[in-house]
Formats: structure tokens, sequence, C-alpha cells
């Protein structure tokens, strides 16, 4: 192209900035005609020498690559966009292109890089006030953070986009958002709430016009009711999903649908249809570098094999598949799937009789799913009990300021401590609302099982502290009006009084304040595993403590359960030296059976059964006994032998995870003491714990 003069030059720079403009529009909606507009563009702005254009347009054909899957073919012009970008010190194109490097890695199962990439891209948006680009960043960092298994982080970067873009009506952001919030609902199994923010997601994006979230939406729909068991309607958005990711090209969600729609036909025990669908899906994967996904699809291919019936795979070629996927999650380091494989691989060597590995890789695969679950839980609890006790140094260090104080400036700094305290109780209010919040994600999994148990009863115990504070508080309220009333009469004596009973108050807030700290760090050590000393603890104090949290929690969960308990405690026994928090966990797991134990009693022989649980201890020579025993129905004789046995229950399924006695059993014999079961079917059990009686 030959330019003549100026206006010639800015006609071509005002057609290639057009030309960018409405590339970047249609972008999402129809990648394929973005592709040949921002071509047209590059090739403008490279006759031209038009840096600014030339790099627009090399971003956008960028990522219409990636739309279709062709990573390498959409780095090379996005390399060359973000050095363009770069020379000309635009950050906004920088954190474009390092959003579009995300979604690449994420692709490729690389989901660090992809979290870095992502992170670097809000820091660049936040510095230049690049609201669209904000939104799209904490959707972008939800999802890598959804794919690593980190559901907390990602659920709240997600509800951080939606809000960002709904303020600056982003349809597109939020139609992402909605449709993964879905997703993490789908993670945790609440199907309603799932299904409810796919069809809000879905109604955006028809009206957006995006068939790639359209496809992508209705496969989630799709998926859904695959999971609440309606296959018809499964496979009737599935196979809407797939007619569209084959009209647009989108690869990616070819491979997802087809890996639902096996999913579906396996359990309509239609295995030719699942096996073919399987494949299909793994050879998409493989072809766009889709690792996790590849991951997924040879854990499909798995799992089918092991069904019965079904004999298209050997038996090694099973543990073949499985060690692939295996090394596949290790490297893309998704916890999600790294769980599902694991488990699978239990199933697969308890059923070809390697019961050692079997439990190595169930253990595994338990040790992953709690990680994934429960990090963000105790994170919430550690903060709760750092505020504690950064605010309870605050208030000591203001109360020993007080006491020096001259009377001249005492009503300015009794009005600043009045301040404090309004600000101490509203902090306060707001960490007993933040542990009601943590007590139900704690109860609701199972994989803490018995801290949840807990929970309920450290609820009640801490209110009655919380209560002294917000009542002490304000009653200091009005003894600071009171002073001030008298000082403005001159009335300097009785202003010392009031003063001194504000003081007395203080004192008391700060010890109600302790007792809370207290509770909350005794619950923080009964959640830590491993890696604790031995101390001095007076055993009795802990049997008796362990009793009334485990009945008030118990009490919490159903109001009408009622039990006698008994104690009988041994004054003589002392301190002994023991881990707290572990032998902790035995006493808690003795007495939540002995409760289940009374409870299934009672609901069975009604008013005319009086249920009683008894604690007691007693020191006998060079040892310390501690006995929990209940009225219950007893321990059958066949099963007796077996009850400390790694995952046996005699719970219905899904009651219990049967470790309970096992890791009570490994808890005693590494104080060097050993655990004793007496019972008679039909009348009692009870449970005897041996300890050194050495302090």
């Amino acid at each position: 192209m030959v330019m003549h003069n100026d206006d010639d030059i800015n006609n071509a720079y005002e057609k290639i900035d057009k030309l960018n403009s409405l590339a970047l529009e249609i972008r999402v909606n129809d990648s394929s005609r973005a592709m040949t507009i921002s071509r047209e563009a590059v090739e403008l702005a490279t006759e031209i020498h038009y840096e600014k254009g030339l790099a627009r347009g090399l971003a956008t054909l960028g990522f219409s690559y990636i739309r279709i899957s062709q990573h390498e073919e959409a780095l090379n012009y996005l390399d060359k966009s973000y050095e363009l970008f770069t020379s000309l010190n635009d950050k906004r194109g920088q954190c474009d292109i390092l959003q579009y490097y995300s979604i690449i890695q994420r692709s490729l199962g690389n989901l660090e890089a992809s979290l870095d990439y992502s992170l670097k891209a809000l820091s660049l948006a936040e510095e230049t006030n690049y609201k669209e680009s904000e939104s799209q960043c904490h959707y972008h960092i939800g999802v890598s953070y959804r794919f690593l298994g980190k559901y907390e982080q990602a659920l709240n970067f997600f509800l951080k986009g939606l809000d960002k873009a709904r303020l600056i009506n982003y349809s597109m952001v939020e139609g992402y958002c909605l449709n993964n919030i879905g997703l993490i609902y789908l993670e945790t199994s609440d199907y309603t709430n799932a299904l409810e923010y796919y069809n809000q997601s879905l109604a955006i994006r028809r009206k957006l016009g995006d068939k790639w979230g359209e496809s992508g939406n209705l496969d989630n729909i799709g998926f859904i009711y695959y999971k609440i068991g309606n296959y018809t309607e499964g496979i009737k958005y599935c196979t809407q999903s797939l007619t569209i990711t084959e009209e647009i090209d989108d690869q990616k969600g070819q491979g997802n649908t087809l890996l639902h729609l096996g999913n579906i036909y396996e359990k309509l025990n239609d295995y030719g249809q699942a096996m073919d669908c399987y494949n299909r899906s793994l050879q998409i994967r493989r072809k766009i570098g889709d690792k996790k996904g590849e991951a997924e699809i040879l854990l499909s291919l798995a799992e089918l094999s092991i069904v019965d019936n079904f004999k298209m795979i050997s038996n090694s070629n099973v543990f073949e598949l499985l060690h692939n996927a295996l090394e596949l999650g290790e490297q893309t380091k998704a916890l999600d799937i790294l769980a599902k494989i694991k488990y699978v691989l239990y199933e697969a060597y308890k059923k070809s009789g390697n019961y050692n590995e079997a439990l190595c890789n169930l253990e595994s695969s338990l040790s992953i799913e709690k990680e994934i679950h429960n990090a963000s839980i105790k994170e919430k609890v550690l903060n709760l009990e750092i505020s504690n006790r950064v605010e309870q140094s605050k208030k000591e260090a203001e109360i020993y300021r007080l006491r020096n104080i001259d009377l001249v400036v005492l009503n300015k700094e009794i009005t600043k401590q009045k301040e404090e305290i309004f600000e101490q109780r509203k902090k306060t209010e707001e960490a007993f609302v933040e542990l009601k919040s943590t007590q139900k994600q704690l109860i609701q999994s199972e994989k803490m099982a018995s801290l949840g148990e807990l929970t309920a009863g450290i609820a009640h115990e801490i209110q009655n502290p919380l209560n002294f504070v917000n009542n002490f508080s304000e009653v200091s309220t009005e003894l600071v009006d009171e002073m001030n009333i008298e000082m403005d009469k001159g009335n300097i004596e009785d202003a010392k009084e009031i003063a001194n009973d504000l003081r007395q108050n203080l004192e008391k807030i700060n010890h109600h304040g302790k007792r809370a700290g207290d509770i909350i760090k005794g619950m923080l050590q009964h959640s830590r595993s491993g890696g604790s000393v031995k101390e001095p603890a007076n055993l009795n104090a802990l049997a008796d403590e362990y009793l009334r949290l485990a009945y008030l929690g118990i009490r919490a969960k159903d109001k009408s359960f009622n039990a006698t308990m008994k104690t009988d405690f041994d004054e003589s026994i002392g301190n002994i030296n023991i881990i707290s928090q572990d032998i902790g966990r035995v006493i808690l797991n003795l007495i939540n059976n002995a409760f289940y134990a009374i409870t299934e009693k009672k609901n069975e022989l009604g008013d005319g059964y009086e249920p009683i649980v008894s604690v007691s201890t007693k020191k006998i020579g060079d040892k310390v006994l501690v006995s929990v025993k209940d009225n219950g129905n007893g321990i059958p004789q066949k099963v007796l032998d077996k009850i400390f046995q790694p995952f046996f229950t005699t719970k219905p399924t899904g009651q219990g995870t049967g470790l309970g006695l096992s890791l009570a059993y490994d808890i005693i014999k590494a104080h060097g003491g050993e655990i004793k079961a007496n019972t008679l079917e039909g009348e009692f059990t009870e449970f005897v714990v041996h300890l050194p009686a050495s302090v």
C-alpha cells in the first residue's frame, strides 16, 4: 500500500482501528470471523508500520487461535503482540495478553503458571483502572483455583468478578462467573443452586449470542441431570451442547461434552456407547494438549473397566490407565482429579486382592479430600484466633495506659476508650458470627468428623464470655456518660469513683475475652494433627470437658436428645505426660460412640429405657485407666475382634468411616498404652484406656 499524504495515513490508521475494534467485539461470539478481520488489520498495520494497530490485531488473532485450541500458533502471535505492547508501554495491552497466556496454560494443564499470569494481569488492570479486565482477571483466577481444587478461593474470586461485571454492566463476564459459581456448587453436591446459576448464565449467553458459552452451559446442565439420575434430560442437554460445539469447532467443548455423554451411557449400562464417547474425547484432548482433561478420560476408562460385566479392557491395562492418569494429575497439580484417581486405584487394588496398596491409596485419597475441603476452614479459625489476640493486646495496653494518666486528660482518654469498647464489641460479635459460620461448615464436612462433633458445644461455651463482654461494654458506656456529667459539675472525686468502676468493668471484659480466646485455642489444638509433644496434663479435666462439649454438641443438633451422664474421677491421678489434643480425640470418639449407641437403643425401646453414659478415671499402680461405658445394645461378639481394624464400622453406610477406633488404637499405642473393649450384647459396652501414670 502506497501512502501519498498524511490524510492517506490517517485514513489507514482509522481503518485498522475500526477493524481491530470489530474483531475484539466479536471475538467471543464469532471467533472465526474475528480471525479473518484481525488478520486483515495485521497485514495493513505491517505495511504502514502502525505498531499500536499491529499489536492489537496480533492479540485478537492469537485469541482466535486459542478458541480452536491451536495453542502454538496462538503463542506465536501473542508473543509478538506482548513485545509490541511492552515497547509502547501499553499496560492495558500487556494485561490482555497475560490473560490469554493464562487461558493457554490452563488448557494445557499448567495450573500454577495459569494462576501466575492471571495475578500479574490483575495487578496491571488495577494499576491502569482497567475495569473490564479487572472483572475478567477475577474470573480467570477463580477458574484456576477451581481446577486446583481450592473451592473457597475460587468462589471468592468468582463473586468479586461477578460484582465488578455487574457494576460496569459487563454481561459477558457476568455470564462466565455465574456459570463457574454453578460449578462450585456442583463440586459441593448442591445441585439445586448449581442448576439455578447455570440457567442464569445460559439466559445471558443466549441474549449475547455467545454460542461457546451457551454450549458450555447446556453441557453443565446435562451433567447436573446426570448427577441426579435423570439420564434422559442429561442426554438431551449434552447432545444439544455437542451439536453447537461441532458447528463452531470448539474442540475443548466437544471433549467435555463427550466425557459427560460417556458418563451417562455408562450409567445406562450402554458400555459400547460409553467407550466410544470416552475414546473420542481422549483423542480430542490429546490433540489440543489438555493434560487435566486427558487424565479425566483415562480415569473414566479405568472406572468403566472395573465394572464386573465389562471385559473390553484387561486388568493390566486398568492399572496402566490409572498410573498414566496419576502422572498427568501430578503434573497439573489438580487436587480434585488426584483425589478421584487415588480412590479408583484403591478400588482396583482391592478388587485384585492387593489390600496394602488399596489401603495406601484410600488414605491418600482421603488426605487430598481433606486438604480440598478443610484447609480454608482451618485458615478461617486461625485468622479468628490471631484477630482475637491482637485486639486483646490492644485493650490490655490501653488499660495500662489509663492507670497512669492524669485526671486532667481523663475525659479525653475515657472517650477514646468508649469508642474502642464499641469497636471491640462489634469485632467480637463479628468474630462470633464468623465462628458460627465456620461451625456449620465443620459439621457438614465429614472429613473433620471429630472437630465437627465439638463445634456446637464450643459455640455454646463461647457464647457465655461473649455475653459478658457485651453486657460490661454496655454498662461501661453508661458509666462514661455519668462520669462526664459529674466532671461537668466539678465533682472530681465522684468522677474518680466512676472511673474506678469503669476500670473494674474493663478488667472483667479482659478476663472474659481471654476465656473466649482459650476456648478457640482449645479448638485449634484439637484440629491440629501430628508434630505435637507430650506435656503434663490434667486427665480428669480433659475427660470432663470433652464429655460436656460432646453432650452440648449433640443437643445442638437434636434438642430431643437426653441422657444421664455419670462421672467418677480419681483425684489422686494428678497430671500425666500426654499429647492433650490426641488423647482428647480418643476420649471424644469413645464418648460419641457411646451417645450413638444409647440413641439407637432409645429409638428401639422408647420411653421405658433410660440412656446412661458413664466416664471414670482410676489410678492402679503405674497405670491410669479411663473408662467410657454406655448401656446401649453392645457389640456383637462375632465382630468384636474387628472393631480396631481400619475402615471397619458397625454403623450404617454413610454414617461412619470406620477410622475412629483405629486411630484411637494408634494414638494410645504411641503413648505406650492400650485400649480394650468389654461388652455384653444387648446390655452395655465399655472401652477402657490404659495409660502410663508417669509425669
